[in-house]
């Protein structure tokens, strides 16, 4: 992997805590503390990025997709039966 020269600086203030739990985050992921930030806020702004992608689609498509969603919901029966059941695992 070839490093890329970094020239922009970005600064920002933490509180004291929070400033501990990265250190002691980035420190196990045997990363500094810039690289496990950049790479934390780059994960977090390419989601946020891809939530908000644009799809389009022709008005046949919109509409079909439209009536599904506003369509009351189906119960499926087999997931209704299992939530009533007693199993162990369900609170």
């Amino acid at each position: 992997m070839v490093a890329l020269k970094k020239s922009e600086a970005v600064n920002l203030r933490i509180d004291a805590a929070t400033r501990d739990i990265i250190s002691r985050a980035a420190a196990m992921s045997g990363k500094s503390m810039t690289a496990f930030m950049t790479e934390a806020a780059l994960s977090v702004a390419q989601r946020e990025l891809l939530d908000q992608r644009f799809i389009g689609v022709d008005a046949t498509v919109f509409d079909g997709l439209d009536a599904l969603l506003s369509a009351p919901g189906k119960a499926d029966a087999r997931l209704v039966d299992l939530l009533k059941s007693d199993a162990d695992w369900i609170d």
